[in-house]
């Protein structure tokens, strides 16, 4: 069984992930993304993250949500009370496509995938302005 990936947002926020991703890498199987609108309730939020636990089986899920200690990761962390949950926090785009990617590795796991997807998220926040000061830099010295 592969590994699902579950995006977990405030509003449209996954949803829009998920339209790039398929942008990107084109149509992706074995994922779901759950948005919480401003007129549901984290429990009915819960309800539907634990048909997907419920579907797919605890250890096949890698949850990815939004913001951490927001009602997604607080609703997703309420899971792992009853379930074997695995879970990262922070969305951006380029985890989510790590893990996307990494999930179709021969042995690849949740912790696997989680792993790298963890690495990419670190490596891929720059202040940009002070990235190309650095590359300037750098081409002068090579320059001399």
């Amino acid at each position: 069984m592969g590994i699902r990936i579950v995006l977990v947002s405030h509003g449209e926020q996954a949803k829009g992930m998920m339209n790039t991703l398929h942008m990107v890498l084109g149509p992706q199987e074995n994922m779901a993304v759950h948005c919480l609108m401003a007129e549901e309730s984290a429990d009915t939020l819960y309800e539907r993250l634990k048909q997907e636990l419920e579907g797919a089986g605890a250890g096949y899920v890698l949850f990815i949500t939004d913001l951490l200690y927001g009602t997604p990761f607080n609703t997703v962390n309420r899971l792992a009370k009853d379930y074997d949950v695995h879970h990262l926090t922070g969305a951006n785009l380029g985890m989510v496509m790590t893990a996307v990617l990494e999930r179709t590795k021969e042995g690849a796991t949740c912790e696997s995938v989680a792993e790298a997807a963890v690495i990419a998220a670190e490596g891929s926040i720059k202040d940009v302005r002070k990235l190309l000061r650095e590359t300037e830099s750098e081409e002068e010295e090579e320059e001399v």
